[in-house]
């Protein structure tokens, strides 16, 4: 596959196995028996990849069990929080917090006893520690609205080496919105470069159930009426999807968005099946900041 590093805007190719390896990444720090989370995590990817072959073989949702979603629900938020881009935001958040307890008269004796230790070898064992913690998280994914979306081989998604997406059209100030269980919430993960897995907050299914039904009323009672109505077939399509596990096909403009995702989301690499980047570099010409991944605020 096609790799682009956001650092240095260059591109070229390796095999999947050769992509985000990060060697003893995983390791607890400074441990006696140098354990590693990796068995559990292999455990993990195990099960997943069973329900991902899946859907892939059957370009649907509909057979999913409840086991199947629950494993595929515990790899999600665990793929989340075991990233590099991961590891970075936990050490930007406690130094942001350190140097905002500075400004207002901490010193710097102080910061161990008020946010903990800033060494960097704490700072990893404490990412880990976190990442096993996320397995508690699974029940905000299996509550989700599942849906599956395609694309043309032509136009393939990327995906990244912090593949979970999060977007939210819903403005909640301050508080921010891009939460696992905040209102509006549409979580994304590719899984093949046509297929895409979304995760998405309840109330956008109970949007699209009520726009098949209005669109069915037009039908049942003034056909005529049909003509207002921009894109019936997309509107069955978009139910559909929800109800019956089928996948939903985006454009090339809502490809494009997914994709600009992943690019906002990745840390550093972004991968892709055809050579095609020119989104990534429109992208961070237009934003250097996205060389990195997200980076949490503190105001």
């Amino acid at each position: 596959m096609h790799t682009l590093d956001k650092l240095s805007q260059r591109s070229y190719q390796q095999s999947v196995y050769d992509a985000s390896t990060r060697n003893t990444f995983y390791n607890i720090e400074n441990h006696p028996e140098k354990y590693s989370l990796e068995p559990i995590l292999g455990k993990i990817e195990a099960e997943a990849s069973v329900v991902i072959r899946k859907i892939i073989e059957e370009e649907s949702l509909a057979s999913l069990t409840d086991e199947e979603k629950t494993q595929l629900a515990v790899f999600v938020v665990i793929q989340k929080s075991r990233t590099f881009h991961g590891l970075q935001s936990i050490k930007e958040l406690i130094n942001s917090f350190g140097e905002k307890l500075l400004t207002m008269g901490a010193t710097q004796e102080d910061l161990p006893r008020l946010i903990g230790s800033q060494d960097e070898s704490d700072l990893k064992n404490f990412f880990l520690e976190m990442v096993l913690k996320h397995v508690n998280h699974a029940d905000q994914i299996l509550n989700k609205s599942w849906l599956l979306y395609k694309t043309k081989s032509e136009t393939p998604y990327y995906i990244s080496d912090n593949p979970v997406t999060l977007h939210n059209d819903v403005d909640m100030g301050f508080y921010g919105n891009l939460g696992l269980a905040v209102q509006g919430i549409q979580i994304h993960l590719p899984i093949s470069s046509t297929l895409t897995v979304a995760f998405v907050c309840p109330s956008h299914e109970e949007k699209a159930l009520l726009a098949r039904k209005q669109l069915q009323f037009i039908v049942d009672n003034d056909p005529s009426q049909l003509i207002h109505v921009k894109n019936p077939k997309m509107v069955v399509d978009y139910a559909n999807a929800y109800t019956k596990g089928t996948p939903l096909e985006t454009n090339e403009e809502n490809t494009k968005f997914l994709n600009s995702l992943q690019v906002g989301f990745a840390e550093q690499y972004i991968y892709c099946e055809k050579k095609e980047f020119a989104l990534v570099y429109e992208m961070l010409k237009d934003n250097e900041s996205l060389k990195t991944g997200i980076r949490p605020k503190m105001n």
